[in-house]
């Protein structure tokens, strides 16, 4: 389940994670509060992602698990202009619950401090690439324009280990810096096998923190952001094993909330890719969603722009471009409400790659609580 035009317009305007208004509130006494809520959703879809011996693509079909989740929150008031929080999320297979791990798949979590001087906050939550720059434009019920942060392709790692600090709303400016620490007593992850059959991403060997940072101003029905990540936390080893920068990404954003059920934002955001010469790729997007009283239409169009040496690192796979190239990606969907709770979607997405790799349709259905 994704953000609806009003949770993402306040967790826009909170430098926060939006929650779905069906949590159930468990304890609430003397200043200390907290809340349970979650999703069920299953979906079914075809896709063209049976890659066959002779290069060509088939599609195939699936019923699957769209990311349900539990989460909890929590916060205590320590008093009138400070309160500490918590939050925890984990994910399931609802459709086959027999054969997963439960509650095995941690999606976020994270602890901090909010008050009057802003929000500090330390764990594992979305990138701020993500919640500033992309979503905006498109945050879909499955499907999703490729982008700059997908070309960090392990959103796992990436999305962990962070301390972060946004500052209040002041005159309508608000900004955001963090760091992912990475110490040496962790385990080095490989993140991409092979780039472009050059060489592979990994994570550093030894301690390394890296810097992300935004700003954004909110006026009338408009927000214009920026977010620059320098990835130092991914490093490009080649094939002889000497290790360098990987890139870095960067973005920005306008956001325009014509009505309480309108919603267009545009963005520019680029991979400057650090790994090799000529290997930049950028992003041209374009998104709308509109609440028609029972739901939400939407749709969104990304041009990609990649230099000769670039790769484009899709959800399934990595295309080496072989050469400049241009795609032209399109998603459309809707929703319709069930109740308060419950609602129904559609969609379909195409990314113009070859064999039409990754196309498809999907529908399905998801219960809040």
């Amino acid at each position: 389940m994704k953000k609806t035009i009003l949770a993402t317009a306040i967790a826009g305007a909170l430098g926060t994670v939006a929650m779905g208004a069906q949590a159930a509130t468990v304890y609430n006494q003397d200043g200390t509060k907290l809340d349970v809520y979650g999703n069920v959703q299953i979906g079914v879809g075809s896709f063209k992602t049976d890659i066959q011996d002779d290069g060509s693509v088939d599609s195939e079909s699936d019923i699957f698990d769209n990311g349900s989740t539990v989460g909890f929150r929590g916060e205590h008031v320590i008093s009138p202009s400070l309160t500490g929080y918590f939050r925890a999320e984990f994910e399931y297979d609802a459709d086959e619950a027999k054969n997963s791990n439960g509650l095995g798949n941690g999606d976020q979590a994270f602890l901090g401090l909010t008050g009057d001087f802003g929000d500090a906050r330390v764990g594992s939550w979305d990138p701020l690439l993500d919640d500033w720059i992309e979503d905006p434009v498109s945050n879909n019920e499955y499907f999703d324009l490729n982008d700059a942060g997908g070309q960090a392709s392990d959103s796992n790692f990436k999305e962990g280990n962070k301390v972060a600090y946004t500052s209040p709303i002041l005159n309508g400016l608000q900004f955001s810096v963090g760091t992912q620490y990475y110490g040496d007593g962790e385990d080095q992850i490989t993140v991409i096998d092979s780039l472009g059959g050059a060489g592979s991403v990994t994570t550093p060997s030894d301690s390394n923190a890296s810097f992300f940072g935004g700003l954004r101003y909110m006026v009338g029905g408009w927000t214009f952001a920026a977010v620059y990540d320098n990835l130092k936390n991914y490093k490009y080893v080649d094939s002889t094993g000497d290790e360098s920068d990987f890139g870095k990404q960067y973005g920005v954003n306008a956001n325009w909330e014509a009505t309480d059920n309108v919603r267009v934002s545009a963005k520019w955001e680029r991979f400057d890719g650090d790994f090799a010469s000529n290997d930049n790729v950028d992003y041209y997007g374009i998104g709308t969603r509109i609440g028609y009283g029972y739901g939400d239409v939407y749709g969104a169009y990304q041009y990609v722009d990649a230099e000769e040496n670039a790769v484009i690192l899709t959800s399934d796979t990595l295309v080496t471009t072989n050469g400049d190239e241009s795609y032209n990606q399109f998603v459309l969907g809707g929703t319709y409400n069930l109740s308060s709770q419950m609602y129904v979607w559609l969609e379909g997405g195409v990314y113009d790659l070859t064999e039409d790799y990754n196309d498809g349709v999907a529908t399905g259905v998801t219960y809040s609580f």
